[in-house]
C-alpha cells in the first residue's frame, strides 16, 4: 500500500470513530460518559486500533470539539465576501441563516460545544473559546471591509461581532428541543436583534450615548 492509500486509510478511520462516538452521543449521554472502549466496539474496531489514533479520551473528546468547530466556522465563513456585495440588512439575515442552517444539520456537535463549553475540562473550555474568538475576528473582519467599502465612517466591529456570535450562540441554544414554527420565530428575532447591534452601533460609533 503506498504511503498516500495509508494515510487515506488512517483518515477513514479516525472519522469512524469520530462518528461512532458521535453517534454514542445521539440520545443525549454527554462526553464525559464515554470510554474508548465502548467507542472501538461501536466503531467495529478492537481497542488497540482505537488507541493508535486517541490515546485517551481527552484526545477523542478534543478531535470532536476540533471537528464541530470546524464545521461551524466553516459554515458561518460561507459566502462571507457577498456581505461587501448585498448590502448591511440582508447580510445579516444570511449570516443567521448560516448559523441555523449548521444548528440543524448538526445539532449533536451543537450541543456538545454547549455542553463543553461551560463543562468541567479547561482543555476544551479552551479551544472552544479560541475557535468562538476567531469567529468574531473574522465577522468583525467582514463588518470592517463591508463599512469601506460603502465609504462610511468606521463602526465599533469588534463589538458589534462580539454581540452578535453571542446573540447566534444564545439562539442555537433557544432552538434545541422546540417546534419547526417557533424555530422560525426564534431566528427571526434573532435577525432584528443582530440588525439593532448593527444600527445601534453606528450611532455609537458618532459619538450618541444613552
Amino acid at each position: 500500500m503506498s504511503e498516500g492509500a495509508r494515510q487515506q486509510q488512517k483518515k477513514q478511520t479516525r472519522e469512524r470513530i469520530l462518528d461512532a462516538a458521535a453517534g454514542l452521543m445521539a440520545d443525549g449521554r454527554g462526553l464525559d460518559s464515554l470510554g474508548l472502549r465502548e467507542v472501538a466496539r461501536e466503531a467495529g474496531l478492537a481497542a488497540t486500533s482505537l488507541y493508535n489514533h486517541f490515546p485517551d479520551m481527552d484526545a477523542l473528546g478534543l478531535a470532536l470539539i476540533d471537528r464541530a468547530c470546524f464545521r461551524l466556522r466553516s459554515s458561518m465563513a460561507e459566502g462571507r465576501r457577498s456581505m461587501i456585495e448585498v448590502g448591511a440588512a440582508r447580510a445579516v439575515r444570511e449570516l443567521v441563516a448560516r448559523f441555523v442552517r449548521f444548528q440543524q444539520d448538526y445539532e449533536n456537535e451543537f450541543r456538545l460545544l454547549v455542553q463543553q463549553r461551560m463543562g468541567h475540562r479547561p482543555a476544551y473550555r479552551r479551544r472552544i473559546h479560541g475557535e468562538l474568538q476567531l469567529m468574531v475576528n473574522e465577522l468583525a473582519e467582514d463588518v470592517r471591509e463591508a463599512v469601506a467599502a460603502r465609504d462610511r465612517p468606521p463602526v465599533p466591529a469588534q463589538r458589534e461581532a462580539e454581540a452578535a456570535i453571542a446573540v447566534m450562540f444564545g439562539l442555537g441554544i433557544a432552538m434545541l428541543d422546540v417546534s419547526p414554527a417557533r424555530r422560525r420565530e426564534l431566528a427571526e428575532n434573532a435577525g432584528d436583534q443582530v440588525e439593532i447591534i448593527a444600527l445601534g452601533g453606528r450611532r455609537w460609533a458618532a459619538g450618541e450615548r444613552l
